[in-house]
């Protein structure tokens, strides 16, 4: 079979790939990726905007440093909200969701952005899982911690 040209129909979008999915405010209210509902922050939204309209402004643009806004308490928090309702297990630490929040999750999250400023942060090792496929071979899986997956 003889192989064809594909040729993009969208001129922005030459890579076939999707847009940004905080095109307006009704998109805003509930996230529809792996079944979840929740609802994006304000502040996080406003940050994901900016960004947004500035990158549209300016194509050529490129964002160098974004590091400092990893650390900022509304974005650390909504992550962990992401990671929590995702419902994972405990990676190579044993630590759980439930066991970080039965601790204190404002400490949690305060000694993470304190690592994260400092850049003393430090992922831990992922957990493997092998998955069996329907060929008899496997497939890996990575388990992060906790903390390396809210970052």
């Amino acid at each position: 079979m003889a192989e064809r040209l594909v040729v993009a129909t969208k001129p922005g979008n030459a890579g076939g790939a999707k847009g940004p999915q905080f095109k307006n405010n009704d998109q805003r209210k509930e996230s529809t990726e792996i079944g979840m509902s929740l609802t994006t922050p304000e502040s996080v939204w406003n940050f994901q905007r900016s960004l947004q309209a500035k990158a549209k402004a300016n194509p050529a643009l490129r964002f160098y440093s974004l590091y400092d806004k990893i650390y900022r308490r509304d974005v650390l928090a909504f992550a962990w909200q992401r990671c929590r309702s995702n419902g994972g297990s405990a990676g190579v630490d044993g630590q759980t969701f439930e066991q970080i929040e039965s601790a204190g999750l404002g400490a949690w999250l305060d000694q993470l952005t304190e690592e994260l400023k400092s850049k003393t942060y430090r992922p831990q090792a992922v957990r493997r899982v092998y998955i069996p496929k329907a060929d008899g071979k496997q497939r890996v899986l990575g388990i992060p911690t906790v903390g390396s997956y809210c970052t």
